[in-house]
Parts: C-alpha cells; structure tokens; sequence
C-alpha cells in the first residue's frame, strides 16, 4: 500500500529546485538587535526541533537559543517540512538563519552563506538486512560499486540525491535514483526501509544511529562519502550576522558545548526505552525496593496500588534516587526540573521528595485526563504517556485517532497506534496535531512495559 502512495506521489508532485527570486532582502544583525528577535527556521524532527517532555528539545533548537542569548535577542522558532522553502523565506527577510542539519553543497553555496561547520557527518545507505543466499552479510549493497543492484529512493533537491548523481556518473554506473515525495521526510524513508515498503535510502550517518535506536532491521553500515560539512544558513548579504556567528562558534565555550550537545543527541546510549525488548526484574523475598513505604504511604492520594507507581520509578530510574536521562530528567521519579519545582520539589533529589512530587504530578495528569477517558483503567495508560512525553502529544495522539476512525478513549491498539503516526511527517503536519512530531516509540513501550510490570509486582510482596 504504502509503494502505491509514494508512487502515485511522486508522479503527482511536481518539485521546482530552488532558485534565488532576485536580492535577497537586506536585514542585517543590527536590524535583528534593534527588533529584538532573532528567527530560525529549521525541521520539526528528533535532531532539530521537537516537543519532548513539555520541554523543547533538538540539537539546533539548544544551540541556536545559546546564539540568541549571546547576541542579547529573543528566539523565534518557524518549523517547516521543505528546505527549499526555508531557502526563499529566508532570503525573503521571513527569516534570519537556517539551522537544520544542512550539507554544505555548491548548489546550495549559490543560494546561501554558510557558517562555520558546527559538525561533519558522511552520507550512509540505510537499507534493510534481508539474508541472502550464500551470504552472511545481509544486505545487497557492500560498497559505492553496488550502488546499482536496487532502488534507492531520496528527495530530489537533496544533497543526498546530488550525492547518488555524482556517483553514477564518476562511476558510470547505472543507479536507480528514485524521487521521493516531498511530504515524505527522511526519517519517514528510514522507517519505510524498515517496514520493507522500499528497500534503500540515503541518510546522514549520524541521523541515522539516532534512528538506530528504534529500527532493528535496518543496516547503515556502508558510506558512500567521507565526512561533510554540516553549517547554518544566512542571507548571502548579512554580513554582520555572519561574522558575528562565526566569532560565536569559534570561542571555546561554545566549542564545548557544542561536543556536549551533539554528544547528547547524536551519541546517547541505546536503551530499552526505545524497544520492546524487556527482562522483567527479579522478585526479593520481602520487598520490592527500598522505598515501598513510601510508595504505600503516597499510592493511595492518586487511587493506585502502591506497586503501579514502584513500576513506574523502577522503569524511570531503576529505583536509582541519583539518577539523571540526558533530557535533563532526574531523580527516583525522573521529573522535568521545571515540573518538579511546580509540585514543590525544590530541592536535591532525594526520594521522598521526588515520589511526593511524582504523585500531585500525576494527581494533576488524573484530573486532565478524567473527562476525555471515562473508564479509570484506560484512563490510567493515557496518565503514564502524558507522564512520559508530555500531555500535549497524548492529546494529539487521541485527536488523531478520532480523525482517523479509531476508538479515542481505549489505548491498546487505538491511542497508541495513532501516537507512533506521529513520528510520521503526513500524520504530525494534520491540522488535528498540535504538537508536532513525537519520538512515540519511547511512550508506546513505556506504557506497556509498566502494565507488565505492575503485574509482575503483584506476585511479590503486598
């Protein structure tokens, strides 16, 4: 089904490169001072910019606020799906900079000015593992030479195609470059590989084992470049804009943060949280954890069997009062800081005070949630996804399971499955979606993995 709609897309839409409609506009960074803002455009995605928590989150979203404070400016966000649109509405003057994860390209470097490279990556094949006869690698594809022995669909204006067009003719090779709709992100192509809907894309390498984390059938191990230049994007005549940024990405401090952030994002640890894959805790003879009283003594404010909300602190924290997610999450109960200040845990992460404040924070879920979700058992399972993701992309996930014909108060099967659509870019850009895209696998396992192990727990101790 899915080949019938990229298909019937692609030869539908009709994709104009980018051309420069004349000047761009002049706005340069004295004009962003006075005016007090400073507008980025980029990608609603797991790299860039997203909705994690209540909190805004991406690598570019953290680094391009850093910028604006350094400059003494507020930050403006504009997502959009089309970089050939951010092209022509920054140079429009209906933006100031483009940071989302751009290749430095000669075609590009005619429409733009880049920055300083604020990381490099390679181009990769990501194409699924299917084990062929008399060969043990599992792919098709081992190297540029076999670029030829499949299908690889790429957007047409991407550096990826450029990239693939390069190839066959320096190698005079066949390739069967297939053009991707434009409503079809690149993570949409990964899953797609991965669902075995289209047997091979191009992504960048570091995306690419962002997306790892998720996929299991996807190979991303062969490169078909050496490291590019990833940069930010201004207006070929903002001159000041671009000496200011570049002296900014040369200062060590920033340099530092740089590594600290692209580590976060780009080389976090693999973890269950992403998959389905769980080994179930092992049982003491008398107890669950060491906090059971004070999971007793607080379960009973939010209506809960004490040993729904010891599943919950064992799969946030391992039952661990000191731990920290790389999102910024601490404690036995894994809050925000933000949410945890608000119900009253102002202080170090210790237990008591993180269970306390996990508790009216899920008192607060209960009461959002009660009118839209009648039956208390189901209602619960929409509390532990807001618990994990954040309210907004849950109320998204239910609106859009409404629009798409599914049962909008009933999880399992419904809710759930309209939350992973919204890692799907034709499903978060609908007018019923809010919230934009949502790394939804995390919440989707999260939710069953706690059902699991609150029945688990109840063999143990009572």
């Amino acid at each position: 089904m899915m080949m019938a709609i990229l298909s019937g897309c692609g030869e539908d839409k009709k994709e104009i490169p980018p051309v420069l409609p004349g000047d761009p506009v002049a706005f340069d960074l004295d004009s962003i001072r006075k005016r007090g803002k400073i507008i980025l455009l980029t990608e609603n995605s797991a790299s860039t910019y997203y909705l994690y928590r209540n909190q805004l989150r991406g690598f570019d979203y953290e680094m391009v606020k850093a910028f604006a404070r350094h400059l003494g400016v507020k930050l403006e966000v504009i997502a959009m799906d089309d970089v050939d649109l951010m092209f022509e509405k920054l140079n429009k003057g209906e933006g100031d900079l483009i940071a989302s994860n751009l290749t430095v390209t000669d075609s590009r470097t005619k429409l733009v000015s880049f920055s300083t490279p604020v990381y490099q990556t390679r181009q990769v094949i990501a194409q699924r593992k299917i084990y062929y006869e008399n060969d043990s690698t599992g792919i098709l594809i081992r190297d540029s030479s076999e670029l030829g022995r499949m299908p690889i669909w790429v957007h047409k204006y991407s550096s990826f195609y450029e990239r693939l067009s390069q190839l066959s003719h320096t190698l005079q090779l066949p390739i069967q470059i297939e053009e991707a709709p434009g409503e079809i992100s690149t993570d949409d192509l990964i899953r797609l590989v991965e669902e075995g809907e289209i047997p091979a894309t191009v992504t960048d390498e570091n995306l690419a084992n962002m997306e790892m984390m998720e996929f299991e059938n996807v190979d991303i191990s062969v490169p078909i470049t050496g490291n590019q230049d990833i940069a930010w994007a201004v207006r070929k005549n903002s001159y000041q804009l671009l000496d200011a940024l570049n002296k900014w990405l040369s200062e060590k401090r920033t340099t530092d943060k740089l590594a600290s952030t692209y580590k976060k994002y780009f080389e976090v640890e693999i973890t269950d949280r992403y998959s389905s894959k769980f080994v179930m805790p092992t049982l003491g003879a008398g107890a669950i954890s060491p906090f059971d009283s004070l999971f007793k003594m607080h379960a009973p404010q939010i209506g809960w069997d004490w040993r729904m909300l010891a599943a919950l602190a064992y799969q946030e924290s391992r039952f661990n009062p000191q731990a920290q997610s790389w999102s910024g999450a601490y404690g036995l109960m894994q809050l925000m800081p933000e949410t945890a200040v608000r119900f009253g845990c102002d202080t170090a992460p210790d237990a008591e005070c993180s269970i306390r404040a996990s508790v009216k924070y899920l008192k607060y879920l209960q009461g959002l949630w009660k009118k839209r979700v009648p039956n208390q058992q189901e209602r619960d399972k929409f509390v532990l996804a807001s618990y994990n993701i954040g309210q907004g992309h849950v109320i998204d996930a239910q609106n859009l399971a409404k629009e798409l014909g599914m049962n909008d108060t009933i999880w399992d099967g419904h809710v759930a499955e309209a939350l992973l659509l919204k890692q799907q870019e034709k499903y978060y850009t609908m007018p019923c979606v809010k919230h934009g895209y949502c790394h939804a696998r995390e919440p989707y396992h999260f939710v069953g993995k706690i059902m699991a192990l609150f029945e688990h727990y109840k063999a143990g101790p009572k």
